[in-house]
């Protein structure tokens, strides 16, 4: 059950880019600087090279460095390890979990999470 409500409140914590439009710029960038660092950690962790991924996340880190308002840092920061945290969890239980139904829910917020911050980014 703790696995379905940490999924859940992945969900809730790192809605859909229909939400994020409303969000401002710096908690979104904060959002995608953690969600990528979950994944390099995560690619490391099952022996994989995170690729792309470490370049987006400069990226990312570069946007939220250049939004954060003075004032706002620390709850940025927040939001930045939440948003690690969360996709984190999506990704051990997508990867180590018994239950196929559980871990391919988790496969598939886990790769929405990640892309809606992949599709900000222009393609070269």
């Amino acid at each position: 059950m703790s696995e379905m409500r940490t999924i859940l409140l992945s969900l809730a914590l790192l809605g859909p880019m229909q939400a994020a439009a409303m969000e401002p710029l710096h908690l979104l960038f904060a959002g995608c600087v953690g969600r990528y660092s979950a994944v390099i950690e995560h690619s490391w962790l099952v022996g994989e090279d995170p690729g792309e991924e470490q370049a987006h996340r400069l990226t990312f880190l570069s946007l939220y460095e250049a939004t954060v308002p003075a004032g706002a840092a620390r709850d940025a920061l927040h939001h930045r390890v939440a948003s690690k945290m969360a996709q984190a969890s999506l990704l051990t239980v997508a990867t180590f979990h018994d239950d196929p139904a559980r871990a391919a829910a988790a496969r598939r917020a886990a790769t929405a999470q990640i892309g809606a911050c992949s599709r900000m980014l222009l393609e070269s």
